[in-house]
């Protein structure tokens, strides 16, 4: 839900003069992004009052893009960009806890639809676009074990808390759709910066973590997180319009 507030905000700030604007006109462009990027672990199998999953905190993405003005309103772009994805969990009960975190960094080709929809000033517009994201796995390991042991205060090494899991890629390509708000700034005829907000809808699952946690004689503690390796961008671009 706080991803769909950023983009509320966006819009709400944006007004509602509409109107025409020479500043941005031209046939291409070419620019490069910059954000951060967030997304959600989930968990599928746990007990919920032993599990749970978690944000993957700020990360960082990058890529670059070039796109193609149809008409004074609507222009069509690609490019290609690192996606960042943070699958994290953590497991608690009495004083001990196990945090865990499988980073993964795929390419990610987007298509995007953009439609200028308000004409702030000479120089400030508004954009809203939705498009579709390739995102390719194929250079990732396809499979990582990990294990490890937690001794507290309280126990020994013979009384104590033990995990074993493997970390592993479900898909190696996916499909993602995104949508996005964001707001341009012409510095001149030819350079023009922006800020966006853009929510990238997963389609299927395309990592998961499983884990295994044994705390002294107890019974083997068993969970499964995944994620659709989407999330929430925010972030700076900047561009430069070509002759036409």
């Amino acid at each position: 839900m706080k991803q769909l507030y950023v983009l509320l905000v966006l819009w709400l700030t944006m007004g509602s003069a509409f109107g025409q604007n020479k500043v941005f006109g031209g046939h291409w462009y070419a620019g490069s992004e910059v954000g951060i990027f967030s997304n959600k672990t989930r968990m599928i199998v746990g007990e919920l009052s032993k599990y749970s999953a978690g944000g993957s905190g700020v990360m960082p993405l990058y890529g670059f893009k070039i796109g193609r003005m149809l008409s004074p309103y609507l222009a069509v772009e690609t490019g290609i960009y690192a996606q960042p994805l943070n699958m994290v969990y953590q497991y608690q009960y009495d004083y001990q806890r196990v945090t865990g975190a499988a980073p993964f960094h795929f390419i990610m080709f987007p298509v995007r639809l953009n439609y200028r929809l308000q004409v702030l000033s000479e120089q400030l517009e508004a954009q809203i676009g939705v498009g579709l994201q390739y995102v390719d796995t194929r250079n990732q390991l396809a499979r990582e074990s990990f294990s490890g042991s937690i001794v507290t205060p309280r126990h020994t090494s013979k009384d104590s808390l033990f995990y074993v899991g493997n970390v592993d890629i479900v898909r190696s390509s996916m499909i993602n759709a995104e949508v996005s708000l964001g707001i341009n700034w012409a510095l001149s005829r030819r350079w023009t910066v922006s800020v966006f907000g853009r929510q990238a809808m997963g389609l299927a699952n395309i990592t998961r973590v499983e884990v295994d946690i044994r705390q002294n004689q107890e019974p083997v503690e068993k969970a499964e997180f995944t994620s659709r390796g989407s999330g929430f961008n925010l972030g700076l671009g900047i561009r430069y319009n070509l002759r036409k």
